[in-house]
């Protein structure tokens, strides 16, 4: 598709499916060097080969490593997987869950797993990818996954928009505080895209039709369309961009 990730070493959490997965296969197609594949499982959740094969297929070195990004340990030996291809260039903090039942009554378990993987486990993921990238003294990318849901809230996602929004804010922060390391640090937030989930979960199906009719492209987001974004962030094309939230969500929020 074009090699603006020419000669970089990407790193995806949470791409043995849906987003993720998309994220890390346009990373190869957009030139990548080495793609370091991270998930719980390498088994993937829908259709096709597993990620890692279909990278390799592109002529691109890939390697798939399981990972908790809730336990920082684990995430610190995910950074340091990457020092085979000579440290991770561009760090994409993507892994999330979602929960059955979310909204104003969430239950405490509930909510603390899914703010240990969706908040914590970003966080980890960056902390050890900026102190690997300070070490190598190289400039760098950190690309946070947040979620259209993490800048206008819904009542039935209230955890889910509380994690996404302290990832907005997250990547601002962090933006700052690397920023003299000469690492950028931004998030994507999308809007609704299709994936497998979507389409086998009713409720959320029947949501998404309501945000597609009212979205003014008047159309779902393709997985490949947040992987184009995420490798824009991730290239010197946008190497004046960090601290911010880009939207993908076919202006979905642009309108009332």
């Amino acid at each position: 598709m074009s090699d603006i990730l020419k000669g970089k070493v990407v790193v995806v959490t949470g791409a043995a499916s849906g987003i993720g997965r998309a994220i890390a296969i346009g990373a190869a197609q957009h030139g990548a060097k080495a793609l370091i594949v991270s998930d719980i499982s390498e088994t993937p959740r829908e259709g096709g080969g597993p990620t890692t094969a279909e990278i390799e297929a592109l002529g691109v070195i890939a390697r798939f490593h399981p990972t908790d990004v809730s336990k920082h340990a684990e995430v610190d030996a995910l950074i340091a997987a990457a020092a085979e291809f000579g440290g991770v260039d561009v760090m994409v903090c993507n892994a999330g869950i979602t929960l059955p039942s979310d909204g104003a009554d969430v239950a405490e378990e509930g909510y603390r797993r899914l703010m240990s993987v969706n908040l914590d486990g970003v966080l980890f993921g960056a902390q050890a990818a900026a102190r690997q990238m300070k070490a190598r003294g190289k400039p760098g990318s950190i690309v946070l996954m947040a979620s259209m849901g993490g800048i206008a809230g819904a009542g039935m996602t209230v955890a889910y928009s509380t994690s996404k929004g302290g990832v907005v804010l997250m990547a601002k922060a962090l933006a700052d505080a690397l920023g003299p390391d000469g690492i950028r640090v931004n998030s994507v937030a999308p809007g609704t895209i299709d994936t497998h989930l979507l389409r086998s979960t009713p409720d959320i199906a029947a949501a998404s039709e309501r945000f597609r009719q009212r979205t003014p492209l008047r159309r779902l987001g393709k997985p490949s369309e947040i992987a184009d974004a995420v490798a824009w962030l991730g290239s010197d094309m946008s190497s004046y961009v960090t601290g911010i939230a880009l939207l993908v969500d076919g202006g979905l929020l642009s309108v009332i």
